[in-house]
Formats: structure tokens, sequence, C-alpha cells
């Protein structure tokens, strides 16, 4: 029996009269890599951010690794193992790619302040940890060559990597990815799949991604949910999921009988 590594019990999201997500179930296992898909406005980011803490939901539950989140500050779940990173990207942009790592690394950095003020051996050691880690992640993500670079100075495509490498820094047993494909070719979004599906492999992390590319959700994930006006209206594989019904209606509108 695989780890469940994220619950979502009976979740549900209402800004006043607004019913964002309803009632929303959903599990995913260790090492997999699970899709929330659903046509704009559908409650994927409202589902997201519930899971990180940016909204704590108005009923249900979040389990992590049979740890109830439910309510707790985004740092804080952050420290018990899940990333994420966004639509929108959200770097240190006057930073440098290298700094940008390092300072993701802070999250589980044990010394005192004093002893960071003071350069005390303990916080020296973790220091160079610190390079150590930042250095392998951006060599595995190809990003080293550039480890100089202003972070907002980077091609779009670079950008997305750093994000991503950022997330991973902050060692999480779970990592949300906010649409990674976004305005990407389809050579990008190609190398983009590749690189998920080896970071889950290499890291052992188990992944939950939004995206609208549906060529990038079919091809990486080994289950799919989706959303529609706030409610889950499929779950199943990628097969099962392009024969659905409700999933096609959802996408395309009218009544797919007439086809």
């Amino acid at each position: 029996m695989n780890k469940r590594v994220l619950e979502v019990n009976h979740a549900t999201m209402r800004f006043g009269g607004l019913v964002a997500v309803n009632d929303l179930n959903m599990h995913i296992d260790h090492q997999e890599i699970v899709a929330l898909i659903g046509p704009n406005g559908a409650g994927k980011t409202t589902a997201f951010n519930m899971i990180t803490g940016v909204y704590t939901p108005t009923s249900g539950s979040v389990t992590l690794s049979s740890q109830n989140i439910t309510g707790m500050r985004p740092d804080r779940i952050a420290h018990a193992g899940i990333a994420r990173t966004f639509q929108n990207i959200r770097l240190f942009k006057a930073l440098t790619v290298l700094d940008n790592v390092v300072i993701a690394q802070h999250l589980r950095l044990t010394s005192s302040w004093p002893a960071a003020v003071l350069r005390l051996p303990r916080y020296r050691r973790e220091n160079a940890q610190m390079y150590q880690r930042a250095q392998e992640l951006l060599t595995y993500m190809g990003l080293w060559e550039v480890r100089a670079e202003i972070a907002s100075s980077l091609p779009y495509g670079m950008q997305r990597k750093l994000e991503i490498a950022r997330a991973l820094a902050t060692q999480p047993t779970l990592l949300l990815l906010d649409e990674p494909a976004a305005g990407m070719n389809p050579a990008e979004s190609a190398e983009l799949t590749g690189l998920i599906r080896g970071i889950r492999d290499k890291f052992h992390l188990t992944v939950l991604l939004i995206e609208h590319h549906m060529d990038v959700v079919m091809d990486i994930s080994d289950r799919i949910y989706v959303l529609n006006y706030g409610g889950l209206i499929a779950e199943g594989t990628p097969a099962e999921i392009q024969q659905n019904d409700d999933v096609i209606r959802a996408y395309l509108g009218g009544d797919d009988d007439e086809a």
C-alpha cells in the first residue's frame, strides 16, 4: 500500500455568498504526479491556496502525511513539507540566482541568530552546506552557469526553472506547481515534462500541478482531478479523463451527444 502524502477531506471555501470550492475530496500517494485541471474559474488556485495555508477552509480539513495542517500559517506548512510555485513567477528578482536558492534554505536553518551574527562554527557549517546544496540544485536544473546573474534578467524559461529550484531548496515532501508550462512553447513544455518527472524520481517527491496544457497533463500525470464551478466532477487516469463525458462538456460546453 502506498504511503498517503496529502488528503483533502470535504474542503469548502466560501467568500461571502460565493462558494469557490465546494466539498473537495482528493488524495495523493507517495511519488505520484497528480494534476488538478478545469476551466478558468473552476477553483484550482483556491484549492492550492487552501492546501498551502493562504486560505483556511471554511469547512473540511487538509492532512499532510497524517498531520492535520488545516489553518496553519503558510510558513509552518512550508516547514511541514509543502513547497509551491506560482502562476505568476515570484522570485527575489533583485537577487542573484544563487542567492534565491540559498535564502530558501533558511527555512531549515537550525543555528540561532546570535550564532549567525557571530559566525560561530555551527552556523559556518550550515552556511557551507546551504551553498553546496544550492550548487547541486542549480547544476541539476541547468542554471549553475548563470548563478551570478540577477534573477529578473533571466529568460522566462530559466526563471521558471529557478522558481522550481528554490522550491526544492526547502526540502519538501510535496511539490505544488501552479501552471509551470504557462507561456512555454511546445519544445519547452516537453522539456519541462521530462524535468518534472526527473525531479520526482531523483528527490523522491510527490507532485501536484495545475496545468492548462493538456499535452503536458496527459503525458505526465498518474491521476487527474477535474474541477468545474468549484466542484469535483471527475477523477481518474489520463485515459479515463479523456473519455469522461462530464469533462468534455465542462471544457467544450453544449451537449456532446450531438457530435
